[in-house]
C-alpha cells in the first residue's frame, strides 16, 4: 500500500514534470510554427505531432452528503444561542456552556448588594429571521468545566446543569447594532449569596470562586423562534462589549450622603472554556438522521440535492471516479487545468441566509475522513469561490461556485493506487456559525455539479 506521503511526493514529482514537459512541447510548437502552416484544432487528432489538447467535461460525479462524527466548538471566541428549522435538512439548536470568573475579589465591606444579571453583547452575526422572539433560560452548570478527552470541546460535548433556570428573558433581536446586548436577571438568592462570600472573604481568588459556581448554561427555548445569533467574547475583563455575569451593588458615600453605583464583572477567563453544543435533529427531515461518519445520503435519494451546513457538521460530498480513465486517452500526458463547478438551489439563500464568497474544500477518503484541505498544482490553498451576475442577482441566475481542482485531479491521476478520495465542501467558519448551503444536482439542469479538465497528450 502507498502510504500518503508517498503518494504526495510521486505528485509534487509528477508536478515538477508536467511544467519541463509543457515547457518542452511550447518550444515545439514554436518551431513548427517557424517551419509549417498546418493548423491544428483543439480537440483534433494531432497525426503528425501526436500532441493532443482535449477539453473533457463528460465525467460522472457522484454526489452525497456526510455528517462529520463532531468538530471543535471551544475557543471559537463566539457565543452561539438558538434553534432554526430547514424542512430539508431540519432543526438545529445551539446552546452555550461557559466558566466565568474574576481578576480580583475584594468589594467594601460597607457596600450593599443589589442584583445580578447576564450580559449577552451581540457580535453582529446572525442567521435567519431575526423577526421573531426568542426565550433564553440561564441554568447552573453542576459538574467541572473540563472536556473529556484532550483540551477541547465539540459540538456533541454537554456539561450537567440544573433544570431549575437561574434566569430567563424574551426578546426580539437587534443584531446589527453591536452596542446593544441582552440582559438576563439572574436570581437574587444566588447573586447575594456571592456577594455575601467575597465581602465576608469566603472567596478571595478565581480556584475558590469556581469551587462554589462552576460555570453557567444558556439554554434556548426550541419551541419559539427560528434564528441563530453571536453574541461576543473576551478573557479581557475591561474589553468593551465583552459577555459577562454582572454583580450589581451600592457603597454609601460619606461625602456627599449618596449611594454610588459600582459592578463587579465575572468573565469567560479562558476561551477554552466556552463552548457551543449544537444539535441537528433531522429525523424528520428529507435528509434524515446519519448513523455515522461513514454513512452517505446520495443525491438520488434527497431530491438531487446535498448540503452543507456549518456547526452541525453536515458536509457536502463530491466524488469523481471517473479521473483515472484520462490515462486512457494516451501514455503520456498531464492536465492543464481543472475545475469544478456547483450551484446553491435557486430559492435556497437569501439576505438571511447569504452566500458566502468563499468556501472551504477538503480531501476525505472513503470513510469521509478528511485528509487535507485541497490545493492546486503549485501547493495553493484552493477554495470555492462565488461568481454571480449582480444584475440578475433577484432572479438567482448565473449565480455558481468554481474550483480550481488541478492538484486534486493530478494526485488522483499520478499515484499508483487507487487513493479513492472525494472533495468535502464547508463553511470556512464552520465551527462557529450555522448558515447552510444547499447544492442542485439535478442531471437534467445546467446547474448540476460539473467537472472540466483540459488535458494535454503528447
Amino acid at each position: 500500500m502507498v502510504s500518503y506521503v508517498d503518494a504526495t511526493d510521486i505528485f509534487a514529482r509528477k508536478s515538477k514534470m508536467r511544467y519541463f514537459i509543457i515547457g518542452v512541447i511550447s518550444i515545439i510548437f514554436m518551431a513548427a510554427c517557424a517551419t509549417d502552416d498546418t493548423t491544428y484544432e483543439v480537440g483534433n487528432d494531432f497525426v503528425e505531432s501526436e500532441i493532443q489538447v482535449r477539453v473533457i467535461d463528460t465525467f460522472s460525479i457522484k454526489t452525497g452528503t456526510f455528517k462529520l462524527d463532531s468538530i471543535i466548538t471551544s475557543s471559537t471566541n463566539r457565543i452561539l444561542l438558538g434553534n432554526v428549522v430547514n424542512d430539508k435538512i431540519g432543526t438545529l439548536t445551539a446552546s452555550s456552556f461557559l466558566q466565568v470568573s474574576s481578576n480580583s475579589f475584594s468589594i467594601d465591606n460597607e457596600a450593599v448588594y443589589d442584583s445580578i444579571v447576564m450580559v449577552l453583547n451581540y457580535d453582529s452575526y446572525y442567521f435567519g429571521d431575526t423577526l421573531k422572539q426568542q426565550t433564553y433560560k440561564v441554568h447552573r452548570v453542576l459538574e467541572t468545566v473540563e472536556p473529556e478527552e484532550g483540551t477541547s470541546f465539540y459540538n456533541t460535548s454537554v456539561l450537567s446543569y440544573d433544570d431549575e433556570p437561574l434566569g430567563a428573558v424574551s426578546f426580539t433581536p437587534r443584531p446589527n447594532r453591536e452596542t446593544d446586548s441582552v440582559s438576563i436577571r439572574i436570581n437574587d438568592a444566588l447573586g447575594k449569596e456571592i456577594f455575601d462570600k467575597i465581602v465576608d472573604n469566603d472567596i478571595n481568588n478565581s480556584d475558590d470562586f469556581l469551587q462554589f459556581f462552576k460555570g453557567l448554561a444558556i439554554i434556548p427555548d426550541t419551541t419559539e423562534g427560528n434564528h441563530i445569533l453571536g453574541f461576543n467574547v473576551s478573557t479581557t475583563e475591561s474589553a468593551s462589549g465583552n459577555s459577562n455575569l454582572r454583580l450589581y451593588y451600592t457603597v454609601k458615600d460619606d461625602d456627599d450622603d449618596e449611594n454610588n453605583d459600582y459592578y463587579k464583572d465575572f468573565v469567560i477567563v479562558t476561551d477554552a472554556k466556552q463552548f457551543n453544543k449544537i444539535n441537528l435533529d433531522s429525523s424528520t427531515s428529507l435528509l434524515g438522521n446519519f448513523e455515522d461518519q461513514e454513512e452517505i445520503k446520495l443525491s438520488e435519494s434527497t431530491e438531487d440535492l446535498i448540503f452543507t451546513q456549518a456547526g452541525s457538521a453536515v458536509c457536502a460530498r463530491i466524488e469523481i471516479p471517473a479521473i483515472k480513465k484520462l490515462l486512457e486517452f494516451a501514455e503520456n500526458g498531464t492536465t492543464l487545468s481543472a475545475e469544478l463547478t456547483f450551484a446553491p438551489l435557486k430559492g435556497s439563500y437569501d439576505d438571511d441566509n447569504p452566500l458566502p464568497e468563499t468556501m472551504s474544500v477538503f480531501v476525505v477518503d472513503h470513510k469521509n475522513r478528511i485528509i487535507k484541505q485541497l490545493t492546486d498544482v503549485d501547493g495553493v490553498v484552493s477554495s470555492a469561490i462565488l461568481n454571480k451576475d449582480d444584475d440578475d442577482d433577484e432572479l438567482q441566475q448565473n449565480t455558481f461556485y468554481t474550483i480550481d481542482v488541478s492538484g486534486f485531479v493530478e494526485e488522483i491521476l499520478f499515484t499508483e493506487v487507487n487513493l479513492n478520495y472525494a472533495l468535502m465542501i464547508q463553511y470556512d467558519d464552520y465551527t462557529s456559525t450555522a448558515n447552510n448551503l444547499i447544492i442542485n444536482n439535478d442531471l437534467s439542469s445546467d446547474d448540476r455539479v460539473k467537472l472540466s479538465v483540459k488535458y494535454l497528450n503528447y
